[in-house]
């Protein structure tokens, strides 16, 4: 294969689509803007070889729930380069913890997931909120979801609304 042929299958297989949908965020529930405005923590996902987790996965908590989000980092410009790429949650009903949950992600086979791990994977941040409402978590994810649309989540509540929607 062609030098040209090799660099335009990597461009095609490197692009991303974002949907920036600004009618959208300025419609955020305002208890979840207060909710999510502080508390994040965040560690880089893969350890230095991009082969197994980082070993800061220690500090993340395994006795609560919470929303969580895939970030690529490339920190090209440092502290605004950032891309959010999934958003999910956790809810501790269901005997989870967002340590586990973020375990699970080496090994996820989902094919955006897959995706997400294999090409930025070294670049790639878990930020988490933790939370103890199991209510508010779902909220707050569903919420998240319908304004950012995140491109590797494969399925985004509410995706054609432009106004809130009672989520619960």
């Amino acid at each position: 294969m062609s030098e040209l042929v090799d660099m335009c299958c990597r461009s095609k297989v490197l692009t991303c689509s974002f949907e920036l949908n600004i009618d959208k965020w300025s419609t955020i529930s305002p208890d979840v803007k207060t909710t999510v405005s502080s508390g994040w923590q965040n560690i880089k996902f893969l350890n230095d070889a991009g082969t197994d987790l980082n070993k800061d996965i220690a500090c993340v908590p395994d006795d609560c729930g919470g929303v969580y989000s895939f970030v690529v980092r490339p920190d090209v410009i440092p502290g605004l380069h950032r891309y959010i790429l999934y958003i999910g949650r956790v809810q501790r009903k269901k005997d989870f913890s967002l340590r586990k949950r973020c375990r699970n992600y080496l090994k996820d086979t989902r094919p955006l997931i897959a995706q997400m791990r294999e090409l930025w994977g070294k670049e790639l941040y878990f930020f988490y909120l933790p939370l103890g409402d199991d209510e508010l978590i779902k909220k707050t994810e569903a919420e998240l979801l319908r304004v950012i649309i995140p491109p590797c989540n494969s399925q985004i509540p509410y995706h054609y609304s432009n106004v809130e929607q009672p989520l619960f």
